[in-house]
């Protein structure tokens, strides 16, 4: 009994915390999803002579923004703003300016893997605020 116990206490505490990068329900769910992306996109390798200044400074601007919409609600408008991180993530990968090793750290692929749990996420918050999701 005792190793039923523990292993639903481990599937449990398991599902805990896959739960936020799969499935969010309330804003501060998306807000530690956002704030997880924001980690690896200041982590993950981008080269280039403007990976710093221009590069990864504006995949940041675009988490920050749609973290800014999300505080006022307006889920929408910070599914935008992820969509527009996922178009400049994209350009990096098709230029060949971000890491795409897995064993080198993030990816640019789960990068966007991500942002699609967020946008899910958002629209979910939309759908329980609205009733109909953003797009």
């Amino acid at each position: 009994m005792k190793k039923i116990s523990f292993a639903a206490i481990l599937f449990a505490l398991a599902m805990f915390v896959a739960a936020p990068l799969v499935h969010a329900t309330t804003v501060t769910e998306v807000q530690s999803m956002l704030a997880s992306l924001k980690a690896k996109t200041t982590n993950v390798v981008i080269t280039g002579k403007s990976a710093e200044t221009k590069d990864r400074q504006g995949l940041l601007d675009k988490l920050n923004e749609a973290t800014l919409k999300v505080d006022q609600a307006k889920f929408c408008d910070a599914v935008v703003k992820v969509n527009d991180f996922k178009t400049r993530v994209n350009a990096l990968i098709a230029a060949g300016k971000i890491n795409q090793d897995p064993t080198a750290g993030a990816t640019g692929q789960e990068l966007l893997n991500d942002a699609d749990a967020i946008i899910a996420s958002l629209n979910e918050l939309q759908k329980q605020s609205t009733g109909s999701p953003c797009f």
